[in-house]
């Protein structure tokens, strides 16, 4: 909450609802951070019901029931006014995603959690294992011009899984 005790997003409402990201700002109550705005992504993906969401404890809405330790951690963390990133599942109403999950504390026991959807981009990196592993067995059962091919496609896809494991590795760290 901001100091004249409105919702930041009354300050902030343009970007707020106008983000692709879902976000939604929360006030830790008793340990627990309970909605108090969610934009319309955050509708959209966790639940079709927005006025459903305020007031409502957020973990309980869309984190999984194994990973409450986890949620329960970065609640502490924000509520001592640390930063957190992570990549998380959470419940959508599409089932279970994996998100690069911020939360970013704005006052005492309060704070914006923003959550950017990277299922997607997690299957592009399995497809790229893929690619790795049908690009080693080419290059070892051919020869020639195809197996000198086979050993570029995987030098560069190996390339590419460097640079999103290294990504990940980053996100990781920031908790640190």
């Amino acid at each position: 909450m901001s100091t004249d005790n409105q919702p930041l997003t009354t300050q902030f409402g343009q970007i707020f609802h106008e983000i692709d990201d879902a976000v939604v700002e929360f006030e830790i109550d008793n340990g627990e951070p309970i909605i108090v705005d969610a934009n319309h992504a955050f509708r959209d993906i966790f639940s079709p019901d927005m006025k459903r969401v305020i007031g409502l404890p957020l973990n309980e809405l869309i984190v999984p029931t194994d990973k409450q330790a986890e949620a329960q951690q970065f609640d502490e963390r924000t509520a001592d006014g640390r930063t957190n990133v992570a990549f998380v599942e959470r419940t959508t109403t599409e089932g279970q995603k994996t998100f690069l999950y911020r939360g970013i504390p704005t006052g005492d026991k309060c704070g914006f959690a923003i959550y950017t959807d990277v299922t997607g981009e997690l299957q592009r990196q399995e497809d790229l294992s893929e690619i790795v592993e049908l690009a080693t067995e080419l290059g070892e059962t051919t020869e020639g011009e195809t197996a000198a091919t086979a050993t570029r496609i995987k030098r560069l896809a190996t390339g590419l899984l460097q640079f999103t494991d290294d990504v990940e590795k980053s996100v990781e760290a920031s908790l640190d």
